[in-house]
């Protein structure tokens, strides 16, 4: 049963972010983007996917509650994503069937090329060696040890989707006392916590055991292919990319003295939002940007901008601040660099997450405004105009 419950969970990381990656790049002209690239706009997507879900189901709740809780969407969002996912799995089986059958070729193919490559420069196979064994002590640590780790913001993040499942709601209960509703608009805004609780959900373990177990040693992976995809996009040799990622590792490695180290974010407390963010999000859309600024415009690069993007905005109210910065920064280098105006259509597609962010903030500002006052309210709601809920309710 164990397995099962294990590999319901592991699709999430795996095939799920690969469909999806395939799917959202399906027309790109060029075909540029690495297998990192697709892989990792792949695995925003899904949290797009599961942000604007969640924010309707969300926003319907909040919207149908009167005097008593409003139960039964966090039910309703697990059943809409995995539906939504499903159809997306066999529409990318249909349409990629063809790769899909040669893909163990390719694999092969490049696991011989590598080979051949460490045969021919020792001291690459050295630099590898000596990469994944830093890599490993990392991944033991996080497993064996971050079981303990119980950062000052725990009591928020796991506490918040213990009581999603609990109490079939989103982003709805008072983690200190669980009062229900407890408007909070910067976790009513934010799709993370209600995803951990997906993520139990679908998979039956417990939520701690997912923050402080399963989730550090599959997010430190993927933030290491993403500190690899920046190591390619800088350095050509594959030895210069490994002295890299060896230096990187040791600085990691070193660097975890205090809660407020950036190495923090990636070896104390890497499950949260804001360390998601700032450990794969923000350095993966850095470097995806200054790629593409480089190349021809091509219309088809908008829709991964736009679901990463959002994806990551996904994560955290910091979100806003963060993308807004890291993405201006890039355009206005990249504008230097090129000589002349950067390409506007990637700058807007790349803020369609905050701008999705800020707009649904003040939407649920205003609402959860009017559910606390009882002068007169900017929305025009209640028992028997609320279609829904005269019916449903």
């Amino acid at each position: 049963m164990i397995i099962i419950r294990a590999i319901a969970f592991l699709l999430h990381f795996t095939i799920i972010p690969v469909a999806l990656g395939r799917l959202i790049t399906y027309k790109q002209t060029d075909n540029k983007d690495s297998a990192i690239a697709t892989y990792i706009i792949g695995l925003f997507g899904s949290f797009a996917i599961f942000y604007v879900l969640c924010s309707l189901l969300e926003w319907h709740q909040y919207w149908n509650t009167f005097t008593e809780p409003f139960t039964g969407c966090f039910t309703a969002l697990c059943i809409a994503y995995s539906v939504v996912i499903a159809i997306l799995l066999i529409v990318w089986m249909i349409k990629d069937k063809a790769v899909i059958k040669a893909s163990v070729g390719k694999i092969k193919k490049w696991l011989s090329e590598k080979l051949n490559q460490i045969k021919a420069n020792k001291f690459l196979g050295i630099y590898i060696i000596a990469f994944v064994a830093m890599l490993v002590v990392q991944l033991y640590f996080a497993f064996a040890y971050e079981i303990n780790e119980w950062s000052y913001d725990d009591y928020d993040y796991v506490v918040n989707s213990q009581d999603t499942i609990t109490t079939d709601t989103i982003a709805y209960v008072n983690y200190v006392n669980g009062e229900m509703p407890y408007t909070a608009e910067k976790r009513a805004v934010t799709a993370w916590p209600t995803y951990i609780a997906y993520l139990a959900r679908v998979s039956g373990f417990e939520v701690t055991t997912v923050c402080h177990t399963i989730l550090p040693v599959i997010l430190l992976l993927i933030a290491y292919l993403v500190y690899y995809h920046i190591a390619k996009f800088i350095f050509k040799d594959y030895e210069n990319r490994f002295i890299f990622l060896v230096l990187f590792s040791v600085a990691n490695i070193f660097g975890l003295h205090s809660h407020y180290s950036s190495t923090f974010r990636l070896l104390g407390a890497i499950w949260q939002g804001k360390a998601v963010l700032t450990t794969i999000a923000i350095p993966f859309i850095t470097i995806y940007l200054f790629e593409i600024y480089k190349e021809k415009f091509d219309k088809h690069k908008i829709m991964p901008l736009m679901m990463v993007s959002l994806g990551a905005a996904s994560l955290t109210t910091m979100a806003a601040l963060l993308i807004t910065l890291a993405v201006i920064l890039v355009w206005l280098v990249m504008g230097i660099y090129l000589r002349k105006i950067a390409d506007l259509r990637y700058l807007i597609a790349s803020l369609f997450g905050v701008i999705y962010l800020v707009i649904f903030y003040v939407l649920m500002s205003t609402l959860i405004s009017d559910m606390q006052s009882y002068e007169k309210s900017f929305f025009k709601r209640g028992r028997n105009i609320n279609w829904w809920y005269k019916w449903f309710g």
